[in-house]
Order: structure tokens, then sequence, then C-alpha cells
């Protein structure tokens, strides 16, 4: 089904019941608003026919002719019992129309709009339509809504539309490294969290240092590149995908703890200032020589990890460890200097990954969001959850960090239900989950919660430059007035 060109006003005709005079005005407004203010071309009886013209000869041409592109039918109580009963000029027009119904492939031209519905609140809707699907301009608080999806109909334009078929995965082609190391520290932990407590700090520690030994294989120098870098992106993108064994031990890893209600985050702090090195050069072990996106796979890494370590916590309501991750100050490392940061800093630019967009012309909006959700884990969390703690990130760092970068949520434009709340955010209705909560706001009560989300701002064009989506705003979230209202 092709869309309308947006100059061209798509043709219309209204099929109805004269029921009453109400009716027949209710008809006559929707007809008129189309028509008048969203350049629908609407062939509504009362404007067409003349005194002394054929009431049947219209109708037979208006539901026959090819130049009319959709039929929408206006479905009360009336036209529901003259359809059925073949009646008068709906009944007439009812005949005319099943074959369109019950005949065309696409069966996309009529359009059943329920006008009314009985005292049980079910609709009215003749047999011969019974199973399509409809428009609902019955109910006052969402005719608005279904008023504009109407329109989007009748120009073919809907709001949810089908994507093209995207590239073969790139976890399918990877090439694994050796975890052995780390693999076999996740079972021993798995066994001590249960049979010998006191170990799990020591394993802990182990894993981390296993982990970034088990990194270095990941690395690319200078002279691996080559001089010609134009397709450098295709060895930046072989290291991301056989990075996925070291990253599922690491998920494995925050689940244990998660799941076991183990909140010692100071090594996962180190954790992450450790690997945060390996996105320049590192321990000056490379020659004087770099380039740019010789250590984008380990920003990506490094963004990674981080984004599942806050998911995990809040799956599992670990409020606290949360708020130390997210209020740490990162010690991270370039060569000779030391550098003080909030975990902002783990949102690296990927310039490598944009070249591979424009190189092999994907069309992503941002081809970093893509690779992440094609490598979803989700036996931790879901897709939705990761993109959900990608936006809470975003406004935890507007709250946090009042005065620095904030974190870009790079995923939300895969977020499949845009306008319903985060799961987390509108459970701050719950008193009870609120006082919880306050912790991960830098706030001890609730009355300090609902004021810091009546002073959140956001620029309410906040979005990738390419995209029609911008980034929703807390307050499309959860209302200050909304905080701890229910028990």
């Amino acid at each position: 089904m092709e869309t309308i060109p947006n100059n061209k006003a798509p043709i219309v005709f209204v099929s109805y019941s004269w029921t009453s005079p109400e009716h027949e005005q209710w008809v006559y407004t929707l007809a008129e608003r189309l028509r008048a203010s969203d350049n629908v071309d609407v062939k509504l009886d009362k404007w067409e026919l003349k005194e002394g013209q054929d009431k049947y000869a219209f109708m037979e041409k208006m539901v026959l002719s090819p130049d009319i592109e959709k039929i929408i039918i206006i479905c009360d109580r009336g036209y529901c019992d003259k359809a059925n009963s073949n009646l008068g000029g709906v009944g007439t027009e009812k005949l005319l129309i099943t074959p369109e119904v019950y005949e065309n492939v696409e069966q996309t031209k009529v359009i059943p709009i329920v006008a009314e519905r009985d005292e049980n609140g079910k609709e009215y809707l003749p047999n011969f339509i019974k199973t399509r699907i409809y428009i609902d301009l019955s109910d006052d608080t969402t005719f608005e809504e279904n008023y504009e999806k109407l329109v989007r109909s009748l120009y073919n334009a809907p709001l949810y539309r089908k994507p093209p078929l995207g590239g073969r995965p790139v976890f399918l082609d990877e090439q694994n490294i050796n975890t052995y190391k780390t693999s076999k520290t996740l079972k021993q932990l798995a066994v001590a969290i249960d049979s010998n407590p006191k170990r799990v700090k020591g394993l802990l520690r182990r894993f981390s240092e296993e982990y970034i030994e088990e990194l270095r294989q990941l690395k690319l120098s200078y002279e691996d590149l080559g001089d010609n870098t134009s397709e450098a992106d295709e060895k930046i993108m072989e290291k991301i995908n056989s990075s996925l064994p070291l990253r599922n031990d690491f998920i494995e890893i925050l689940k244990l703890l998660s799941e076991n209600e183990i909140s010692d985050t100071d090594w996962l702090v180190e954790l992450f200032e450790k690997v945060c090195r390996f996105t320049d050069v590192v321990y000056g072990e490379d020659s004087g020589y770099s380039y740019e996106i010789q250590y984008d796979q380990f920003k990506f890494i490094l963004h990674e990890m981080f984004l599942y370590s806050c998911a995990l916590l809040l799956k599992h309501s670990e409020y606290n460890a949360l708020f130390d991750i997210l209020s740490a100050k990162y010690f991270l490392e370039n060569g000779s200097q030391t550098r003080e940061e909030n975990y902002v800093a783990f949102r690296m630019y990927i310039r490598s990954l944009d070249d591979r967009n424009r190189r092999l012309g994907l069309r992503k909006i941002s081809l970093h969001a893509q690779v992440l959700l094609e490598r979803v884990h989700s036996n931790a969390v879901t897709k939705e959850e990761l993109i959900d703690i990608d936006l809470l990130l975003h406004y935890l760092s507007s709250i946090l960090f009042k005065d620095h970068y904030k974190w870009f949520p790079i995923t939300y434009i895969y977020r499949e239900r845009m306008r319903s709340p985060i799961r987390f955010l509108a459970k701050l209705k719950s008193r009870r989950r609120a006082n919880d909560s306050c912790i991960l706001f830098g706030v001890q009560s609730i009355r300090e919660l609902k004021e810091i989300i009546a002073a959140y701002t956001q620029d309410r064009d906040y979005r990738y430059n390419e995209s029609f989506y911008r980034v929703p705003t807390l307050h499309e979230h959860i209302k200050e007035e909304e905080v701890g209202i229910d028990p």
C-alpha cells in the first residue's frame, strides 16, 4: 500500500443513515472538518445531490467509481438496523459496498466508523462489516486521537509503519574470544554464594582481573588498521561481535549478585574505570601513532556494560547499589593524566559505526543503538527494559548533574510503545515505591522527590537530527502531583 502524495487530496465517499437531525449534523460536522481542515475531498449527499437528481444513481456512482479512493461508513443504530434488513438507501448502499468488502484483496477501501454504542457499550456494526477493524469516534475523550487515526488512514499514512528489512544480525557471524578464565570463575562464584560467602569478594576481584586480561584480545594496533582506514569499521565490528561471550559472563555475574542481593559495587566502579583505560592509548603500550577509531570497540563495550549493570540493578530493586554507581566519582586515566568524571563519560561517540552506516548505505538513525539491541541478552533483560534504563539514565543525569553534559539515550527511537510511561516511573504513584525510590533521585522524602520532578526541564525538541521522534520528557512518564498518590 503506497502513501498518497501530500499534495493530492484523497477522494472519500461518506455512507450514513439519516437516523435523526442530530446524527445528520454530527456527520455533516465531521465531513466539513475533513474537507476544510485536512484537505480531504469528501463526497457527501448533502453537497453533491440537487433537486431532481436520482439518489440511487448517485449512490451507485460513488460506490463503484474508480475515482473514489475510500468509503467511510458511519455506523449508528439506524445504519446498523437498515443495513441488516436491507432497508432504504442504506440497504442499497450496503448491497453495492458488499462486493468491495469481500472481493477487494487489500481490503483497505472501506473504513467503518463507530459513531454510537448501545446501553452496554457495544458498538453498532452491521453484519456485513462486523469483522472489520473500525475507528471509534463515539467517545469524546478519545475523539481527537482517533480522528487523527482516520485522517492517517485516508492518506494511507499510518502512525506505525513497517520498516524495511535490516541487515543480517551482526552477532550471527561472531568470532568468539577465549573466555575460559572468566567462565571458570563465574561457576566458582555461583557455588561460593551458597556454600562459602566469604570467598565472594575475592572471586569478584579475580573476575575483574581476568576480564581485563581477556579484554586485551580485542585490541587493534595502528598496524592492524593499516594505511587505508576506509573499511576499518569492518575490523571494529568484528571485535564488537567477538566480545559477546565475555559480555555474557559479565552479565551472569551481575545476575548472580542482583538475585542474591549482594550489593558490593566497589568492584564494579573499579572495573568500569579499568575498562575505560582501553578507550584511549592503553597504559602506554601502543606505539606513538594511533587512529581515533582504534579503540571504538572498547567504547561500545563499556557503554553496553554500564547499561546492563543499571538495568539489572533496577530490575531487582537494588536502588542503593544503583545510586552508588550513578553518583560515583570515576577516576579515568588517559595516558599520564587522570580526570574525575560521572557516569555520563561512559556514553561515548563511536565514529567507526557512523562510518559503517554511511559506507554500507544502512540508513540507520543510529547504528550504535541498532547493534546494542540486536545483541540484547533476553535472559537478563528485555529490549524494552534496556531502552527504558537508557531513558532513565538521561533523566537522572539531568537531575544529579545539573551543570554538566547529559546522558543521551541513543536507543529511545526503538521504543515500540513510545507514548507509554516507563514502568519504574509510573510506579512512583505508589507511596511505598516512591519512598523506596527517593535514593535514586538523590533525595530522602517524597516531598523532595516532588520538588525534583517539578523542577525538571528539557528542551521539547531534544532528538536525533534525522529523527521525527523526540526524546520524551520526564513529565510524560510521571507528574509531580501523581507522586505518592496511591498507597
